[in-house]
């Protein structure tokens, strides 16, 4: 960074031209530096502090090579001599914020998304408002980008693979391209598609990764290194309604069902409508109507179930709820385990 940019970050401020942003920070380290009752600090003070500041802010940032500069021009005169002692250690440190920037921080824009230039030509877009935003990546897949949430994308993806980079929560929809395929990272987990459509999130307090299926298959698994773009033999093989949680303390994937399973489009071949009304149907063919619905495996654990008739209306209900209604009338119950969903009962002596 010049000495021009350094000056120019610093005049911002006490021109009174800076954002809400820059101002907190600069106050923030106003606070710092002065005492309650507003003592001066020496010079010999200042020359103490600022190698070691700066020592903190080249650990924070990772750029050993950068040298603070100070500044030059004409100097606004300050009304107490510690103002201008903090002056020029704000100065330092906003050097260290504006590299921070660089590396994955946030210049605002009007609607609440925020874009830079972070490296080698990789943009950033960060949602900094309280809803949902809509982003277009070059390659024409779509990006739902949840509140507080950023991605980091190149302005043209390679012509062998799509890369992009997560922090928070998003929901893609993929363009299909078979010979480039898609890859996400968040953190250490990598999500490879060709094209589909699929939820990405980091809980916030545990900092686990769950990727969640809307429609295709997807393959996730975990980066071992930093230039690794090809699934390891840890990977998983994802498809509709399913998820997997990555622990980050485990190092491990857990495969389960999303919370809500949606019904996955029907092939284009299959003209018939789908119909959840049941009228005296064996148990066994209403299973296998809603695993054909949800893409999902439901197994009956006993076989005297198989023929157990069933009368009732499903339409417009959830899965959870379908499954329900099926074990209130044929004294069953169910469980979900890892993707499969088991119904148990005895039969149909005791209906």
């Amino acid at each position: 960074m010049s000495r021009k940019e350094f000056g120019f970050l610093l005049q911002q401020y006490l021109d009174g031209k800076c954002s809400e942003e820059e101002r907190a920070f600069v106050e923030h380290w106003y606070g710092i530096v002065q005492n309650k009752d507003k003592e001066p600090l020496e010079e010999t003070d200042f020359q103490a502090l600022e190698p070691l500041l700066w020592q903190q802010i080249q650990s924070r940032t990772q750029s050993p090579k950068v040298i603070p500069m100070p500044v030059s021009g004409p100097r606004r005169q300050v009304a107490y001599p510690w103002m201008a002692v903090a002056a020029s250690i704000v100065l330092v440190l906003l050097a260290g914020w504006w590299f921070y920037r660089q590396q994955g921080g946030l210049l605002k824009s009007g609607n609440g998304i925020q874009q830079e230039i972070s490296h080698a030509g990789w943009q950033q877009r960060t949602n900094s408002s309280d809803k949902a935003e809509v982003i277009q990546l070059p390659d024409g897949s779509q990006v739902r980008l949840a509140p507080q949430s950023a991605i980091q994308y190149p302005a043209k993806f390679a012509a062998d693979k799509r890369e992009i980079s997560l922090t928070g929560e998003a929901f893609f929809t993929v363009q299909k391209m078979p010979t480039r395929p898609f890859y996400v990272y968040t953190g250490t987990v990598v999500t490879k598609v060709l094209g589909t459509s699929f939820l990405v999130k980091t809980q916030g307090t545990t900092k686990q990764v769950v990727v969640e299926v809307a429609t295709g298959r997807v393959a996730v698994y975990k980066q071992t290194k930093a230039a690794e773009t090809t699934e390891g033999t840890n990977a998983i093989v994802l498809s509709p309604n399913q998820k997997a949680t990555y622990s980050p303390d485990k190092q491990q994937f857990v495969k389960g069902l999303v919370e809500q399973p949606q019904i996955i489009s029907a092939e284009k071949s299959v003209t018939k409508p789908r119909s959840f009304e049941f009228d005296d149907v064996p148990l066994r063919r209403v299973v296998d109507q809603l695993e054909e619905a949800y893409g999902l495996t439901i197994r009956l654990e006993n076989e005297n179930q198989n023929e157990c008739p069933l009368t009732a209306d499903l339409s417009n209900l959830s899965l959870y709820a379908q499954l329900d209604m099926i074990c209130a009338a044929t004294k069953s119950s169910y469980t979900v385990q890892g993707t499969t969903i088991v119904i148990s009962g005895k039969g149909c002596a005791n209906l």
